[in-house]
Formats: C-alpha cells, structure tokens, sequence
C-alpha cells in the first residue's frame, strides 16, 4: 500500500498535533536510556498513518471495530511498509520483515454508537498545556481517570485527510489524543503503548475524551484504560516501563570506599557520561584517584558528574571524544597531559537492536568498531604517549550463556578477549585486565519485565581494587 519514512520533522508535528511532547519521542538523550535507544515513532502516529492509506481505497462501514497492536517500537529515518490482506489486516513491517504493528479493521451490526456525556458535543479550542508528562508508580494509576479535550478538528483534516473523510475528523481526533493520554497523563512519563480496541461509529461529534484505569497489573506493569469519545469507546493498554536507573552518587559511593584507596591511579574512562563508565570514575574519585572521563553524546551527564565531583572536593575531568567519529589524537594528547596510568573502556553503541537472525553482520560490525577496532586504537594512541598502562576491558557472560538475540555482541565481544590477549603479549607495558560481566543495572539492560541484575558498584568495585594492586598499579 505505501512506504512511511518518520523524520523528527515528523514527531515535532505529531507532538503538536496531539499533545504527546514525551521526550521518548522528541530527545535523542533521552531516549537513549531506553530500550530502542534512539527516538521513537509515537505509536498512535503509526497507526493514524496506517489508517490514512487503508482509507485511501476503502469506505468505513456506518460501524466498525478497530484493533492495534503494537509489537515493536518503531524508530527514525527506518523505511516501513505499510500492507494489507485481504481480511482486512492492515500490517506495518521494516523492509527485513519484522513486524512492528499490525491494525484489524472490520463492520459491526448496525446500533447505536457508543457515547458518553462527557464527550459528545462541539468543542472550543484545546487547553493548552505544559509539555511536561506526569510521573506514575504503578500505585498512583490504580483507579486514575480524568479527561482531555481533542485536537482541532481542522488540524487533524489537514493531517490525515483520507481517514477524517471516511470516520470524521472529530472520531480521528478521538485517536489522535490516545497519544496525548498514554505518553503524558497515563502511565505518562514511562509508558509505551501495547494495544488499543475500539468500537467507532463515524462522523459523531465530541469535544473531549474521558478515561478511567480498569486494570493495573502489578506483575507486568500492564495498565488498561477504558476510554470515551463521543462516537468511539474501547479500552488502551499500555505499559509502565521500569524508570531509568538515576545515576550513582557521590554519596552512595564514598560509603563504599576509603579515602585514598586509589591514590595514584590517573585513569582515563572512555564512556564515562553515565552507567558502568560514571560509577568507575565516581568510585575513583571518591577513593582518592583522578579520573578523566570521555562521553560521545551526554555533554550534560558528563557535565554534572565533573560538577557533582567538584562540590565533594573530588578531582574529576571530562573530555569529548567519539569513539567512532573522532581522531585518536586527542586522546593521546589527554593522556600525555594527564599522565595517564589506568584505562578503562566502557564504550559501548546500543546492546538490545534489532537484527536478523541468525546472524546480523551489519549489527555485529557495528560493535566491532566499540569493542576491537575502536578499543585497539584507543589503547595504541595511549600507550604510544605513557611508559606503561593497565587497562580494563569488560567483557560478558552473554559469551557463555548463548542468547540468541546477543550473538552479534558476544561475537564481537569474543573478539575483543582474543584482541586482548594478543595486543598484552606483544605490546611490552602494556597490561590488559578483561573479566566477563554479568548483566549490570544500567540504561542499557533496562526492560518491561524486571530482570535480575546486579549493582554497578558491586560488579566495578572488585575490578578497580584488582587494577590498582597489580603491578605497577597506583604505585607509579
């Protein structure tokens, strides 16, 4: 039927168009703390696209049901067709042929449509509202409810013309503030849309839309929402992710340390900004090293560490660098200038992707340029500037435990101890350190469904207690 192409153009206008400024959608930074790792498509905009194409060649029965599933989020600048079979599927795919989402569209009995008081009747124009979504626990969505008013009808015409002339731009608009509700009222914040089912009778007018929480299952973060828009009525679920992890404190780390255990130590933390990166240089710095901390894309991380570090007295210093982008040269002259004794490298692109099995050679060169190439020239450019260097190399249990969705990074990984292995026996002063980690907490292994991973500071601690004891550690 079609090809979609989402730009952030295109969610800047949607956010507009229905309220959902959730920066899931609209902050790279943001996003990157969550499984996609990039922006996401807003998942109502999918849909209302999809509808827009299945309407340019189909009428709408006097009633219909509609019901969306949305398996996979979708991501930016990612070609995805658009198909429907003959029963009336409409199926939204990437080009490899996963499945992000699939909408059934179908006639009901005649009846009468489904109203509510609350929603029925022409509206003025829609309240505006702080871009900001609301914050949830699972507790405070028990029993929620409230209302939202509509788009304007006009909006909403000029954005999805096929689909307002075939159900009526108020029951289009009705849709479009499903976004509004799940990404900025409920679960707000950490949400993501699963599945809506609706009965619509089209060309009813309403001006708002209510809601109330029918269900909130504690096990899986499942939340449903039965909603009410003049002419449409069904149920929303949706998700309550599991918050980000906030990064680690000065205070939860200076009790787990002593003052000048790592006296000595000038470390160089490659992807230091946030996760296992900033736990090593905070434990560092709170054990009397001093760290330099590196970060591609969270300036703003990086930023508050450095700050955070210099308000406790603590010695910390940050650098940008991209592993990928940018010359080994300024790592070295970093280096050179800091009198580098310790390396650690945490850099990392996303670990969770999409990719085709059985074996994805373009995701498996992606970490291949982190995890060897990357991680060889840095080691180079370093120690070609300091008599010797210990360095530390994380590697996984991924390796050992043999996840399907993980073989491109275990591979890569894999690579990189045999690397490891080769550059410390033939590089003299040159000292590696690789130890095969556990799942950790950070933005990387965050999911729906808690998962059982350990602190960063319990997985570094005993690292960087062996980096500085072995020889020449710290004692420089």
């Amino acid at each position: 039927m079609a090809t979609l192409r989402f730009r952030m153009a295109d969610q800047r206008f949607f956010a507009q168009l229905s309220g959902d400024f959730n920066p899931v959608h609209l902050d790279p930074i943001v996003a990157r703390r969550i499984a996609s790792g990039e922006p996401i498509v807003h998942g109502v905009h999918l849909l209302l696209r999809a509808l827009d194409s299945h309407f340019s060649t189909a009428s709408a029965p006097p009633r219909l049901a509609l019901s969306a599933t949305f398996f996979r989020p979708a991501v930016l600048n990612e070609a995805i067709r658009i198909d429907r079979s003959d029963d009336g599927v409409v199926r939204l795919a990437m080009n490899n042929g996963v499945t992000l989402a699939e909408a059934a569209i179908g006639a009901l009995p005649p009846a009468a449509g489904p109203s509510g008081s609350a929603g029925t009747g022409r509206r003025g124009p829609a309240a505006l509202r702080p871009p900001f979504p609301t914050v949830r626990t699972l507790p405070d969505v028990v029993d929620a409810h409230g209302e939202l008013d509509l788009p304007s009808a006009a909006s909403v015409r000029r954005a999805f013309p096929r689909a307002s002339r075939a159900l009526g731009s108020d029951v289009v608009a009705a849709i479009t503030a499903i976004s509004n509700l799940v990404g900025m009222e409920c679960p707000g914040r950490d949400s993501l849309l699963s599945a809506v089912r609706l009965e619509l009778t089209p060309h009813t007018h309403a001006r708002q839309l209510t809601w109330n929480v029918i269900r909130a299952d504690r096990r899986f973060g499942l939340v449903r929402i039965r909603i009410c828009a003049g002419g449409l009525a069904g149920t929303v679920d949706a998700f309550l992710r599991t918050p980000p992890p906030p990064p680690p404190t000065i205070a939860s780390v200076a009790a787990r340390v002593a003052a000048g255990e790592f006296a000595g130590q000038r470390a160089l933390v490659i992807g230091g900004s946030r996760g296992l990166g900033a736990t090593t240089a905070l434990l560092l710095a709170c054990g009397g090293g001093a760290p330099i901390v590196t970060y591609a894309a969270g300036a703003a991380d990086a930023e508050a560490l450095r700050r955070d570090a210099g308000a406790a007295g603590l010695a910390l210093e940050i650098l940008p660098f991209d592993i990928v982008d940018d010359k080994v040269d300024r790592i070295a002259d970093a280096a050179a200038r800091f009198g580098v004794t310790h390396l650690y490298y945490f850099a990392t692109p996303r670990i969770f992707v999409r990719r085709q099995p059985p074996f994805d050679s373009a995701v498996f060169e992606r970490f291949a340029a982190f995890y060897v190439s990357g991680f060889a020239r840095v080691c180079e450019a370093v120690r070609s500037v300091v008599p010797s260097l210990d360095v530390f190399y994380p590697s996984t249990t991924a390796i050992d435990e043999g996840h399907p969705e993980l073989t491109e990074y275990a591979a890569a990984k894999a690579a990189g101890e045999t690397l490891c292995r080769v550059m410390t026996a033939s590089t003299p002063g040159l000292r590696i350190l690789v130890r095969r980690l556990p799942r950790v907490i950070t933005d990387q292994t965050a999911s729906i469904l808690a998962a059982r991973a350990l602190d960063p500071i319990d997985a570094l601690l005993p690292v960087i207690r062996d980096m500085h004891s072995r020889v020449g550690g710290g004692h420089r």
